[in-house]
């Protein structure tokens, strides 16, 4: 770690207690192309740790001991080839709690902390969590708040094209009816000057600047073009804006049945379709790419589509974003221009395909054995939560699975899933906290949620989590519980308590000055407190900086 992360780190752990192997250019191939080698250089300890946390919701007490065993591609392998668990699907088997009731909010976020805790394919779980803090949307925009099962939905569609091509993952977020009543492409219509109506330009701005290209001209790397006067170069201007917004113009609900245009009834779970007659034909250009006159909205949404997947920003964007989500914050340019080579060519002529890229990702040289540049990243609240309940075997007392009241018990600390404040998500990607670590010129995105406020309520979370140990549930069927049993049961033996906790909740990396924290606490109870032991215990660790900063394995 750098110095200056070292410093950071430090304070971080005082707060929180005071309140390649291969690269991804050929890496191991692909056991689709039938590339894979039999016998892969295993990984380390420190790596399997490292692999589980990026590619999962968090390890759970023998995801360590299956990963050994099978080795990391065969793991991939199966990951990739599981079938999707769906959450609408999963939602729908929940019983409605009372006559006349419908699925609401909370019942959504009941269903992400269900299937991020419990569903076999981790690994699509976890990509399309990451793709879903990048192609926004949110309760707190539009209509959405009121359209739970719409937007469960909308998740559906990440997790389904999440190890597809990016080609048709961007074409039906842009199709989505709730994407479209999101950023206000959804009833788009072309220009009537006379009545001083114009394309709205809302999700012609986002789809540029958020979900492809971004705004300034990039290498491959994702380092930032300049030009003869070192100034950075727009990818894009105003006119071309319009331009766009004028190709999106015709596309509304799909079996719309309503004669009013601006009204909204009709199938959401259907793509956005096209109107013709509202749809505006004429010439338009957009980065010097002519849209022909008389196209179709069809054919301009298609060559639209065309355009932003194979414009040049795309690949080093798209995987410079899922390398932050995953792995660093900080990766270096090689790293990138790696995954970014794969996001334009997956080695068998193929732009865009991501599960190459998630590929890479996760088994590049950087991502296993740490780079030159800051190997740290801070969990966000939510990934820290899940990393607690999975190493806990968290369940909900409910039969059904779902857990209870999600939105404002899980909610509190600042993030909800598919619950940001805007379409920039809970933070941007090149958030950098004032201080030593903007002053290094490096980004830690995830502290831009962590306020005051956020910090207190989520160490308020974690003490309450702790203590849900009745994992039987028979007192109250809303409960979420935790296993801590086979932690009791070695609650005297300290040193054990402590190994054992080492090893599900910091990767068997346990500092000595932390060590020694839990083991005065534990040593100031009597043995016959083993609950509040292992409460105590556990406690200390999930608050301190070695369980909410991951470090790369070196």
């Amino acid at each position: 770690m750098s110095s200056v992360l070292k410093r950071c780190a430090f304070k971080l752990t005082a707060c929180f207690l005071g309140l390649s192997l291969l690269s991804a250019c050929g890496g191991e191939g692909d056991s689709d192309s039938g590339n894979v080698p039999p016998e892969p250089i295993p990984l380390t300890k420190n790596q399997r740790y490292d692999f589980l946390y990026r590619s999962t919701f968090g390890p759970k007490p023998d995801s360590y001991q299956e990963l050994a065993t099978l080795g990391y591609v065969t793991w991939l392998n199966q990951q990739f080839s599981m079938a999707p668990s769906l959450h609408l699907t999963r939602l729908n088997e929940y019983p409605l709690e009372g006559a006349g009731d419908s699925y609401n909010q909370s019942d959504r976020a009941a269903v992400w902390w269900d299937l991020s805790l419990n569903a076999p394919d981790q690994l699509r779980q976890r990509v399309a969590f990451a793709l879903s803090e990048i192609f926004v949307i949110s309760r707190y925009g539009a209509s959405l708040n009121g359209r739970a099962l719409e937007m469960t939905d909308y998740y559906d569609m990440l997790i389904t094209h999440a190890f597809g091509n990016y080609r048709d993952l961007i074409e039906s977020v842009t199709r989505h009816a709730a994407m479209g009543d999101y950023l206000s492409m959804m009833a788009n219509q072309k220009a009537a000057p006379e009545s001083n109506r114009y394309p709205d330009e809302n999700y012609a701005r986002e789809v540029m600047q958020l979900f492809s290209i971004g705004l300034y001209e990039l290498n491959p790397d994702g380092t930032e073009k300049l030009d003869s006067l070192g100034q950075r170069i727009p990818t894009y201007s105003q006119d071309d804006i319009e331009n766009l917004a004028r190709v999106f113009t015709g596309w509304h609900i799909a079996e719309k049945n309503q004669p009013n245009w601006g009204s909204k009834d009709g199938n959401w779970f259907l793509p956005m379709v096209a109107y013709p007659e509202r749809h505006d034909d004429e010439e338009k250009v957009v980065m010097g790419e002519v849209f022909a006159q008389g196209q179709t909205a069809e054919q301009d949404m298609a060559q639209a589509m065309d355009m932003l997947l194979n414009h040049s920003n795309t690949a080093p964007l798209i995987s410079k974003h899922l390398i932050q989500r995953l792995v660093t914050s900080n990766p270096s340019p090689a790293y990138v221009a790696r995954v970014s080579a794969l996001f334009a060519d997956n080695g068998q002529g193929v732009r865009g395909d991501l599960k190459a890229v998630i590929r890479g990702v996760l088994t590049d040289s950087e991502a296993l054995s740490g780079g030159d540049r800051s190997p740290v990243k801070m969990k966000e609240p939510l990934i820290a939560m899940t990393n607690f309940f999975r190493a806990l075997e968290a369940k909900s007392a409910d039969p059904s699975g779902r857990f209870h009241d999600s939105i404002s018990t899980f909610g509190s600390y600042g993030q909800s899933p598919l619950g940001s404040p805007s379409v920039f998500n809970f933070f941007s990607p090149d958030y950098a906290p004032i201080g030593e670590i903007s002053d290094a010129n490096d980004v830690a995105p995830e502290f831009e949620i962590l306020s005051w406020n956020n910090f207190i309520l989520t160490n308020n979370q974690l003490w309450s989590a702790t203590g849900r140990t009745n994992y039987e549930g028979e007192e109250n069927p809303k409960r979420i519980v935790i296993n801590t049993a086979p932690l009791e049961a070695i609650a005297n033996d300290h040193l054990a308590l402590i190994d054992e906790i080492e090893r599900r909740l910091l990767s068997q990396r346990m500092s000595e000055p932390l060590r020694a924290i839990v083991l005065e606490g534990l040593d100031d109870l009597r043995d016959t407190q083993q609950s509040l032991k292992v409460r105590n215990a556990l406690y200390i660790v999930v608050t301190s900086q070695e369980f909410h900063i991951e470090e790369l394995a070196q």
